[in-house]
């Protein structure tokens, strides 16, 4: 990360979280007590820079939004398979519906959620994406209804009753991601957001972000969010979330050789399993059952060194 002149205390951190990205760009800004502002920049995700390491990291949150989707499918569906009464492509409307009901899981945690239209503010990336804005604690989730090749293939195969939920289950996904940006950066609870066998003791932000640039943390984060989008769609549709849960496995599970940093099937197939959540304690958040089983389940190779 570059130096900026003039004070060295960190006011603001924007950062984008896993977007959809053809193409993103991953910016953290940090602004100066002075208001100058310095600006390190990822390269594209295709691209080598200044922040080259990430480029794993971004070319796989490509797929996020899209193991879910294809998770319905693969729950339900056999190649060709079209419902009898299949989703349309997701409106408007119904995208911000769906970041309105996960943002009230948020606003239960003191983080608000802010809304955008992606396109109307010059983002390009598909159905979702968030960023957290630390000076203002919010979750800025973006939505984008412009029809994108391959999801729309995609959404043909689930059945349009399970539309709504999935949705919602995308945004909760995603306000995961700012969840546990905001217990690094502002709450600075490194040792709750660094897997075991990370030493948490005099970690500082900077040391975070180095750690999430290096690619390190791409599988553990995905695996908070993974985690929190099924425990929800256990609390939205009890009756049916095992075969969505299988379904989302699966399809980390067989994507894993060509995006081996969303592979979160270990995690979710032990959680599945067990029925973890069953045991919660009282009044446990969504979010922090997702805190505690990321660490409960972890696979063997997240264990202590």
């Amino acid at each position: 990360m570059g130096a900026c002149a003039g004070s060295s205390r960190l006011a603001i951190i924007s950062f984008p979280i896993c977007a959809l990205a053809h193409g993103l760009n991953l910016a953290i800004v940090l602004s100066q007590a002075n208001r100058h502002t310095c600006v390190a920049v990822a390269s594209r995700w295709n691209d080598t820079g200044a922040y080259g390491a990430m480029e794993g990291a971004m070319k796989t949150c490509i797929a996020t939004m899209l193991f879910l989707v294809c998770g319905i499918c693969h729950s339900q569906a056999q190649p060709g398979y079209r419902p009898e009464n299949p989703a349309a492509y997701p409106t408007k409307g119904q995208l911000r519906a769906a970041i309105e009901d996960a943002a009230t899981l948020a606003r239960a945690e003191g983080l608000d959620v802010e809304i955008f239209d992606a396109r109307e503010v010059g983002i390009a990336q598909p159905l979702l994406a968030a960023r957290l804005g630390v000076e203002t604690d919010t979750c800025q989730v973006f939505y984008n209804a412009k029809p994108e090749d391959g999801l729309t293939q995609y959404f043909e195969t689930v059945a349009a009753n399970d539309l709504p939920v999935l949705l919602v289950a995308m945004a909760t996904h995603e306000i995961a991601h700012c969840i546990e940006f905001r217990e690094a950066y502002v709450h600075k609870r490194f040792d709750k957001v660094l897997p075991p066998g990370f030493r948490s003791d005099g970690v500082t932000v900077q040391g975070y972000m180095g750690a999430v640039k290096s690619g390190a943390l791409d599988t553990w984060g995905e695996a908070l969010a993974d985690i929190a989008s099924l425990l929800y769609l256990k609390q939205a549709t009890p009756n049916h979330w095992l075969e969505l849960a299988q379904g989302v496995a699966g399809m980390r599970r067989d994507l894993a050789r060509k995006w081996p940093e969303h592979d979160t099937s270990p995690w979710l197939y032990k959680i599945i399993t067990a029925d973890a959540n069953a045991n919660a304690p009282l009044n446990q958040s969504l979010f922090e059952t997702a805190f505690r089983l990321r660490r409960q389940y972890r696979p063997g190779g997240w264990n202590v060194r």
